[in-house]
């Protein structure tokens, strides 16, 4: 009768081990592809509403306080209120753990809370969020003709 050695059950199963456990690594994100992919989805979040502030005519506010932000617009009596008319501008949660660290808008660092407006003229004001995870952070970097990109840290 033959049948496999000791040896040759021992090495499937370390070969079977070592593929599972780098199957695991990889469906698990780690800290920066979670903040690079929220930090990409901000960043087109603010550009649409910039570009959704010059086709309306209708300024836009962002405002974020820690794991949570939302965008505003102005009711008939000029205040800023929660957006409601479109599910694209609703209140929205960071990813899990994903925080803002900082918002400068103009380089003058704001507090949270703090509205970040998009005119309907297409100018705004140069603006800097910083979002971190953990130890891991990122910036979105935003200049006054509305372009928006990713900054690093560091």
């Amino acid at each position: 009768m033959k049948g496999f050695t000791l040896v040759e059950v021992l090495v499937v199963m370390v070969v079977i081990g070592i593929t599972l456990a780098l199957i695991g690594l990889n469906l698990m994100p780690d800290d920066e592809r979670v903040l690079r992919n929220e930090a990409q989805r901000l960043a087109l979040l603010l550009e649409q509403a910039r570009d959704e502030a010059v086709a309306g005519g209708e300024a836009i506010a962002w405002s974020a306080e820690g794991e949570r932000y939302r965008f505003l617009h102005q009711n008939e009596e000029g205040k800023w209120v929660a957006w409601t008319k479109d599910e694209l501008w609703r209140e929205r949660q960071f990813s899990s753990g994903v925080t803002l660290r900082a918002l400068r808008i103009n380089r003058t660092a704001v507090p949270p809370g703090e509205h970040l407006t998009f005119s309907s003229a297409g100018l705004g004001m140069p603006f800097e969020i910083d979002l971190g995870l953990n130890a891991t952070r990122i910036g979105i970097v935003g200049d006054a003709m509305g372009k928006v990109t990713l900054k690093e840290a560091g």
